[in-house]
């Protein structure tokens, strides 16, 4: 039943393989699916790879217990033969069927062992198919996603321009705009310069006397400041040398 179900599986495995690496793609996106897709199936082809790794240790294990089993039985019919004593001659016998027992269970699990490892060496290979085949979709995203992306921005130019072409059709020329806003700008001096000027009002006489009388003593202090300058060095030439 075990060897059934291995068998089984294997099947699925290769079967899903084939169809992988016979499925065709026209998107980068469907492109991306398929790699996962492969990546899946290789998962799943390790994992019968594993599984078949395993059951042939089995075998091994199970010849390696039963080949025992014989050579002990082998040993007491040796020594019973040996004897020269006729009583144990059916003992002998017994052991001996037993013997051929052994060996037809040694010789069917050599079989299963010998099939198994033909199952797990092409399991191997269809890993490493579907690796390399791997490999090379990994190698081939890159450059559609490359091609991807320049023919993206080689459409945002061409958008771009077109956006640019059809203003420069619609919208007057610059010197059009400034003429208009320099008209506006003199407009609105013309407007700010009639304001300014309802605004401003003659001074009354107390106020220009008000401001002489704050001028002359700024000069009287300016005066005074440079006076105090002017006679420590007047005192420093008069004073006599040492």
């Amino acid at each position: 039943m075990a060897e059934t179900l291995f068998q089984k599986a294997r099947i699925i495995y290769m079967s899903k393989m084939n169809a992988l690496l016979d499925k065709g793609v026209n998107t980068p996106e469907g492109f991306k699916q398929h790699i996962r897709d492969v990546e899946s199936a290789m998962a799943d082809l390790r994992a019968g790879v594993d599984e078949a790794v395993g059951t042939g240790n089995g075998y091994k294990r199970q010849i390696n217990e039963l080949t025992s089993q014989r050579a002990s039985k082998q040993s007491d019919i040796d020594l019973m033969l040996g004897d020269s004593d006729p009583s144990n001659d059916e003992a002998a016998l017994q052991l001996q069927l037993k013997v051929g027992d052994l060996d037809e269970q040694i010789t069917s699990l050599q079989q299963l062992q010998a099939d198994n490892e033909t199952e797990t060496a092409q399991l191997q290979q269809a890993v490493n198919q579907l690796e390399k085949k791997h490999q090379e979709m990994i190698q081939d995203l890159d450059r559609i996603t490359l091609k991807a992306a320049s023919t993206k921005a080689r459409d945002r130019a061409s958008s771009a321009l077109e956006a640019a072409v059809a203003i420069s059709n619609t919208v007057g020329s610059v010197d059009n705009i400034e003429g208009r806003i320099d008209h506006d700008n003199d407009v609105a001096k013309a407007r700010f310069d009639r304001v300014v000027g309802g605004l401003q009002t003659e001074a009354s006489p107390e106020e220009a006397a008000k401001l002489a009388r704050a001028k002359a003593a700024l000069e009287a202090r300016r005066a005074q400041i440079a006076g105090a300058a002017a006679t420590p060095a007047a005192d420093a030439v008069a004073a006599p040398s040492a």
